[in-house]
């Protein structure tokens, strides 16, 4: 090694490697050069690309510019590294292997037959992609092989190329090199026009998918009642379908595309849809918006389904909107309100036609009942019966039970909480007309009822309450 200033360079089997510090060049005969780690800094260069246009193209597009240049190296060999072809082909070998490239022989060379042998232990592109999962060879040194063979035969040649490990002495790659037709340009084009022709019946498979989906949508959306619109990220209309049945409330599909939805639509409605396309949740959750919209006298309802719309290219969110007329719907549902209001107002009309309270005298109330009573309408005629008692002051309420047949636990507790509703405010519970079978039930149960004062029909009340006040 010599030292001149800050530069240093190297000559080791014939090939001369320079470093300029100062500059940070490194100079391989003369040639600006770079070293790179094989892995991973190379590989992952090199990688991506494999993984891109595929193995065989990448084999060829490598091979074929690695054999240019290979007549300026081929004349090299026989003038300047050695006498023979033989000669040469090893010295150069060893210059290169100062530059990493591996350790190449020649074990095989009969210019007569046109046949060579060519090793390489331990070659730079197998030592790149020892260990990947995916492996191409060595195509830089077949397209090396292959110009520098081609030459020295005076052929075309063809080399085939086969890897392996050689165990200690680390990886090995041979090419068995032969005449053949076959050159790295032809087989390039070969492989480009099949990739072409691929691409093409892709290409035409794919065109034709996409127009038996686009035909198939069509049909779909024509079989469609409701309205079906897409909105852009900026709410631009981008397509608009719309059934002829609902066309008197919506403008023409073609006039629609590119605006924006406050343009197509009416002003409130716009709104609600702009707002609930606002509140659209990530997830993709869907929002249903409901309104009304009139024209010419008419009312119609309509209810819109929003969704989001990623387009597959641009990758931005869009809107999907399904708009359905539920006008009949709404209608029926207000007409049911409607029914469902007056049952209930004939409902209560029933419930206080059935607890008909009666005011006998000034402080004496007399409430027949009737038939079965339940929950609700044992409440009802305690709040009725309680309001009229405070409202008139009386002193006295009746419960008349003859039209009563049937008792159970839970109509004996009904009857003891409205007792005792009365009782609590200071006023008197007289029960009459307790049939026999009901007096039976109300003994068995032990509900604490028998305890208030009965009398045997709602005369004999009366009778009671009318001696005591002429007593009093």
């Amino acid at each position: 090694m010599t030292t001149l200033d800050t530069t240093r360079a190297l000559d080791q089997a014939r090939a001369n490697h320079a470093f300029d510090m100062d500059r940070g060049v490194f100079y391989t005969y003369g040639i600006p050069s770079v070293i790179f780690w094989l892995n991973p800094s190379l590989f992952r260069m090199l990688e991506p690309l494999v993984e891109e246009v595929g193995v065989p193209l990448f084999r060829l597009l490598v091979a074929q510019h690695s054999s240019l240049g290979t007549e300026e190296d081929y004349h090299s060999m026989v003038t300047t590294f050695g006498k023979t072809f033989e000669e040469g082909f090893l010295a150069w070998g060893l210059a290169v292997a100062t530059g990493g490239w591996g350790r190449f022989e020649l074990p095989v060379f009969d210019r007569d037959a046109r046949r060579a042998v060519v090793i390489v232990r331990n070659p730079w592109e197998l030592e790149m992609q020892r260990g990947a999962e995916v492996r191409w060879g060595c195509p830089f040194l077949q397209g090396k092989i292959i110009g520098l063979l081609s030459h020295a035969l005076g052929v075309n040649c063809w080399a085939d190329e086969v890897s392996g490990d050689g165990g200690d002495q680390g990886s090995y790659v041979e090419f068995r090199v032969y005449p053949s037709d076959k050159t790295i340009r032809a087989e390039l084009l070969r492989l480009r026009a099949a990739h072409h022709e691929e691409a093409k019946r892709s290409l035409e498979q794919r065109t034709q998918a996409l127009l038996q989906s686009e035909a198939k949508q069509r049909a779909i959306l024509a079989s469609l009642s409701e309205v079906v619109f897409t909105l852009d990220e900026r709410a631009h209309v981008t397509s608009y379908h719309v059934p002829k049945d609902q066309a008197a409330f919506h403008g023409a599909p073609e006039r629609a595309i590119g605006r924006h939805l406050r343009e197509v639509m009416p002003e409130a409605v716009a709104s609600l849809l702009l707002e609930a396309i606002g509140a659209l949740a990530p997830d993709g959750a869907p929002r249903t918006v409901n309104y009304a919209r009139e024209r010419d006298g008419e009312v119609r309802f309509f209810s819109t389904k929003l969704s989001i719309l990623r387009d597959p290219v641009s990758e931005r969110d869009g809107v999907t909107a399904i708009e359905r007329d539920v006008t009949e719907r709404v209608r029926a549902e207000q007409a049911l309100a409607e029914r469902l209001a007056v049952i209930e107002r004939q409902q209560q009309v029933i419930q206080e036609l059935s607890t008909p309270i009666i005011q006998v005298w000034d402080g004496v109330l007399a409430l027949p009942l009737v038939g079965l009573i339940d929950g609700r309408r044992a409440a009802a005629i305690t709040d009725s019966l309680l309001r009229e008692i405070v409202s008139t002051r009386a002193r006295v309420a009746i419960l008349d039970l003859t039209g009563v047949e049937v008792v159970d636990t839970a109509i004996a507790d009904h009857f003891l909480r409205i007792v005792r509703a009365i009782e609590l405010l200071g006023a008197t519970c007289l029960i009459s007309g307790i049939q026999p079978a009901v007096a039976q039930a109300l003994t068995e149960l032990g509900t604490g009822i028998e305890n208030t004062r009965t009398f045997g029909t709602m005369r004999g009340a009366l009778m009671s309450v009318m001696r005591g006040r002429l007593r009093s």
